[in-house]
């Protein structure tokens, strides 16, 4: 017959076991990261980006690129350090545009340029190379056009524009200046 004592051991050994095993459990066991790390933390990052978006035929269309990117899941918003935007049309002609920083919508379907924002516009078909400058910047890439929603700047050889606003649509080169206009027209020098 089997004494009393004897079966405790194994009792013992395995409350034991439970007992490390709990203990173990709770000093591995992950803590969730805090909601907002979600949010403020970039999801990938990406140095010396550059990409290329073209048409159903294989046409540039326009380029962007940056010295680093920043994604975020929380907010699906991309960050852009130094981008640079590059809209390619053969027929209207080349347009550049710089700046510090840029976000990038959810979508992809609006780029927000901000600090020391520099567009120029490349001489096509008669017309002389435009500048403009201003703080902040909107690019539609899909519909082609730039807003601007403060203060600009705009030289070409023959024109200086100040404005407190500015819409330019691509197609149809067309540049809508409101607020305060200031225009200076030079003179075509022969």
């Amino acid at each position: 017959m089997i004494s009393r004592g004897s079966l405790w051991l194994p009792l013992a050994i395995l409350l034991l076991l439970a007992a490390l095993s709990f203990a173990i459990e709770r000093a591995v066991q992950v803590t969730p990261a805090p909601e907002h790390a979600a949010e403020s933390d970039p999801e990938g990052i990406m140095e010396n980006f550059d990409a290329l978006r073209t048409d159903a035929t294989g046409r540039p269309q326009y380029r962007l690129s940056a010295k680093r990117l920043k994604h975020y899941t929380g907010s699906r918003l991309t960050e852009l350090e130094l981008p640079r935007f590059v809209q390619i049309d053969p027929e209207a002609g080349e347009i550049r545009a710089a700046a510090r920083e840029a976000t990038i919508s959810p979508t992809g379907d609006e780029v927000d340029l901000r600090g020391d924002v520099n567009v120029v516009r490349a001489a096509h078909a008669g017309q002389s190379a435009m500048t403009l400058r201003t703080a902040r910047l909107l690019v539609f890439p899909e519909q082609d056009q730039l807003r601007s929603p403060g203060p600009v700047d705009i030289r070409d050889d023959l024109l200086t524009v100040r404005a407190g606003a500015m819409h330019y649509d691509a197609r149809l080169r067309v540049i809508k200046l409101s607020g305060r206009v200031h225009t200076r027209y030079l003179p075509r020098r022969n």
